[in-house]
């Protein structure tokens, strides 16, 4: 990135314009640094999670990413957009990521606490399995912790038993690309 800018922002590093919330259960990765959410906002340019489970002996994998071609500098204007989703004929599973950055929230009494939602899930047709961000109420889960610009979040494999007789979790990661500056 050759084409350098300056930009007034909020203590969270990002446009005054984004909306800023102290409600944090709509964020998903939390609690970030305002170090780490202005390095997301502004430089990420693609974001790529890729993880193996297994739903009564079927082991699944995926590697997926969402890119964004909005340069640094237009984001003055308006964040850039990560999101993709897809649908798995054979497990009957539809995918989606979407990383928002529409929005930050913050700790109100610590506003070096802060957060971004990523919409994160897979689920399948039959409201057997839902991999997401989150434990879901009523349903078996399996956490799998993973590492995200140093802080340590996790992912839930969250499954009906019965009809689910075994599940394992065996791998999760997010690995952000950055802008070269």
């Amino acid at each position: 990135m050759n084409d350098e800018f300056l930009a007034r922002v909020s203590f969270a590093g990002v446009p005054h314009v984004i909306s800023h919330s102290s409600d944090t259960t709509q964020a998903t990765l939390y609690p970030m640094t305002p170090h780490d959410v202005c390095k997301v906002y502004w430089t990420l340019s693609s974001l790529t999670v890729s993880y193996v489970y297994s739903i009564n002996g079927v082991q699944i994998y995926r590697n997926f990413s969402a890119t964004s071609s909005v340069v640094s500098k237009n984001r003055l204007i308006a964040p850039a957009t990560f999101e993709t989703t897809d649908f798995d004929s054979q497990t009957q599973t539809s995918y989606v990521m979407a990383l928002k950055l529409d929005g930050v929230y913050f700790d109100a009494d610590d506003n070096s606490k802060i957060g971004l939602e990523l919409i994160f899930e897979e689920a399948d047709n039959f409201n057997l399995i839902n991999l997401c961000l989150r434990p879901i109420p009523g349903m078996g889960n399996i956490a799998k912790e993973f590492t995200f610009l140093n802080k340590t979040f996790s992912a839930y494999l969250n499954y009906q038993s019965p009809p689910v007789t075994s599940a394992s979790f065996s791998n999760f990661a997010m690995v952000p690309e950055f802008v070269a500056i």
